[in-house]
């Protein structure tokens, strides 16, 4: 600190899940490197967010109560910093932080609100720290204050409160009370997953804090957390009094941002502030007023409906991004497994591209060889000579591994021995899928290996795919990407990451999409437009539009006839709901955008429930 600056660091350590002891150096060499007055270190610091069951195991907590010990004991650091780990307080499981200098332990904080919905579980495991009755615990041996805690420097007159994650994001975040109770800084922990607009949400919230609570808000998070279906982001951002000051890139790794506040700047707008004067000495009372909202039979939008609010507007960077948290969500995903080799099946299709795309890019960001990706095409007798060009022309041009498996002859051995008549019916089509995934398995075995699935989020949730089929594989990178998405992510790599693949990736986005499975088979004459079941896919997940309002919404976006709308909602509908058992068993994959179909995360439904 010099002249009411004061230096701080937000960083996020590599930390490895399941194994808090192995932490203890990585965090280590974040203290002793720093120069900052206070490091910020993301929530559950020692144990890692996303390490399950293992919350439970005695020996567990044990490994992250030594690896705390440790760190306080042989840091050379002399300054404060805050790191988060799980702590039993009265046999009750708390996600906490802990404030430290000077090798003491000088305050803890519970977590007050858990997120418990969607991709979310923490009520599984801790309890919420608004409900904690109790003011002093011991760790370490140390009497140490627990709960709603101001820190401060009597002599320089800067003073900081801690919250963790869930924390800000809700109606009453605990740091509204310790700003009004005289904290200048409010520091929050965090492992947040990422999806596609969640860094702006997530900025924005942020940067309104420091606004609201006329103070510095700083925020960390950690990437180095388990893709099983979801893919996390080290983000880190600092705001004072309504200003970003500085925020690293979501889209790249970065251990540690290092800024410069100066203290004076917020007493200052808090002397100025009537508003904030006046609420520190008078909550006000306030009254409720009824109100009416008529329905208008007449009503029309202001501005026309986006008809893919997915991802409206289409800006590179957001491509950009999209592929990023797919590179970064495969990687995770290797690094964690033995086996270098990854099978892939290859239709010349949007999906299994993409997917081949996303595998390149992570074998490149591992310094493997492409070599170890063994690329698969499974041509039948409904087999377009285009598709199978384009996916050999593919693979030739990324120097991958390449296969090739006729599976004619073994479809008709498969048919004669169930006496099928050999009519292109949902036996002859799905009978073709499952020999492909029979064979890609067999070859991950025989290459040890894994099979990578490339089945986008449209087909999941209209069931648009063959039950352990081509559903199954051991990891899926487009789980969380709607078709329409995958086609203009082929494009921009067409234009960017891959040029010089240009010609084979325009002529895959442009082709009608088919499973070909049967002669002269095109998706969109059996489901409609992937546009419009996007679109009903994302107001009924992300908006939760009833049928009565999705019928409203496609008419009014899509300007078409009440019959083709009717048949449209119903047909999804019937699709969505009667599919989930298809999604019970769906292999693993990151959330990209706002909704996830993985049944450990957003969507929670049982495979017999029946809807009209």
């Amino acid at each position: 600190m010099k002249h009411n600056f004061i230096k701080i660091d937000l960083v996020s350590p590599k930390i490895t899940i399941g194994s808090p002891l192995l932490n203890v150096n990585p965090i280590l060499k974040m203290l002793d490197e720093s120069k900052a007055d206070i490091i910020l270190f993301p929530e559950l610091t020692l144990s890692g967010y996303t390490a399950g069951d293992l919350f439970y195991q005695s020996f567990f907590l044990d490994e992250v109560y030594q690896s705390l010990e440790k760190i306080v004991n042989e840091t050379t650091y002399k300054g404060i910093y805050i790191l988060g780990l799980p702590y039993m307080v009265n046999d009750v499981l708390y996600n906490i932080a802990v404030v430290i200098q000077n090798k003491k332990i000088i305050g803890a904080i519970p977590k007050y609100f858990l997120p418990n919905t969607k991709e979310f579980y923490e009520k599984r495991w801790f309890r919420e720290g608004i409900k904690h009755q109790t003011f002093d615990i011991e760790i370490l041996g140390q009497k140490v204050p627990f709960g709603h805690i101001v820190f401060k420097d009597e002599k320089s007159n800067i003073s900081f409160g801690v919250e963790i994650c869930q924390d800000m994001w809700g109606m009453f975040p605990p740091s509204n009370e310790l700003v009004l109770q005289g904290a200048q800084m409010i520091f929050n922990l965090s492992s947040s997953p990422e999806n596609i607009y969640k860094p702006e949400t997530r900025r924005n919230i942020v940067i309104e804090n420091s606004r609201r609570q006329i103070g510095g808000y700083f925020y960390t998070s950690s990437a180095y957390e388990s893709s099983t279906d979801l893919v996390f982001s080290d983000h880190k951002i600092a705001a004072v009094n309504g200003d970003l000051i500085d925020e690293s890139d979501p889209s790249t790794l970065t251990e540690r941002l290092t800024i410069d506040i100066n203290i004076e700047s917020i007493r200052h707008q808090r002397r100025m502030d009537t508003n904030f004067k006046d609420v520190k000495e008078n909550l006000p009372y306030v009254r409720k007023v009824s109100v009416e909202f008529k329905e208008d039979e007449n009503f029309k939008f202001a501005k026309a409906i986006e008809t893919q609010p997915f991802l409206p507007g289409g800006k590179v960077e957001d491509f950009s991004f999209i592929h990023t948290l797919q590179v970064r969500a495969l990687v995770q995903k290797l690094s964690s497994i033995p086996t270098k080799r990854v099978i892939i099946g290859m239709s010349g299709g949007l999906d299994s591209t993409l997917a081949m795309l996303v595998l390149y890019d992570a074998y490149k960001a591992l310094n493997r060889d492409v070599k170890d990706i063994i690329g698969v095409t499974l041509p039948s007798e409904v087999t377009s000579h285009a598709t199978k060009s384009d996916a050999l022309r593919l693979m030739e041009s990324l120097g991958v591994t390449s296969l090739e498996i006729p599976i004619k002859d073994e479809l008709n051995v498969h048919l004669n021995q169930i006496n099928h008549k050999k009519l292109e019916d949902v036996t002859y089509e799905n009978a073709q899928a499952r020999i492909r995934t029979l064979y890609l398995m067999n070859l991950s075995n025989q290459y040890d290996g894994i099979v990578l699935g490339t089945g986008d989020l449209s087909e999941i949730a209209l069931g648009w795919m063959t039950f352990n089929g081509d559903h199954m594989s051991m990891y899926n990178p487009n789980g969380g990407i709607p078709k329409t998405i995958i086609r203009a992510l082929v494009l921009y790599h067409a234009e960017h990451g891959f040029k010089m693949l240009e010609n084979v990736l325009k002529n895959i986005a442009k082709r009608p999409i088919s499973p070909e499975l049967k002669s002269n088979q095109s998706t969109e004459d059996s489901i409609g437009r992937y546009e419009i079941n996007d679109f009903m896919l994302y107001y009924h997940l992300v908006e939760g539009a009833d049928e009565n309002t999705l019928t409203f919404l496609v008419k009014e976006a899509f300007m078409l006839d009440d019959f083709v709308v009717e048949q449209y909602v119903t047909r999804f509908f019937k699709r969505f709901y009667t599919q989930q058992f298809k999604r019970i068993p769906m292999p693993e994959g990151p959330k990209i955008f706002k909704v996830s179909l993985s049944p450990r995360g957003d969507l929670r439904l049982p495979a017999d429930i029946k809807r009209k």
